[in-house]
């Protein structure tokens, strides 16, 4: 009897300790994810801004330009 006891015990230890690894695998898989994307996101985002802010220089100059032809 007392050998089945530290067998389930020993079980539900193990069970316990596994779970917690599994969940701090699964964090860690979120957290490595979400890291991935964030960091596309800002790329893209430096990437694309540069492209934004030219286009709106452009802009300022060809209608500062057009004001001063008038």
């Amino acid at each position: 009897m007392l050998k089945k006891t530290v067998q389930g015990t020993f079980l539900l230890f193990m069970l316990v300790s596994l779970s917690g690894c599994i969940a701090a695998t699964v964090v860690s898989t979120a957290v490595g994810v979400t890291t991935t994307v964030v960091g596309g996101a800002i790329d893209v985002v430096d990437v694309v801004t540069p492209d934004i802010i030219d286009d709106d220089d452009e802009q300022l100059e060809k209608d500062d330009k057009d004001s001063s032809d008038n």
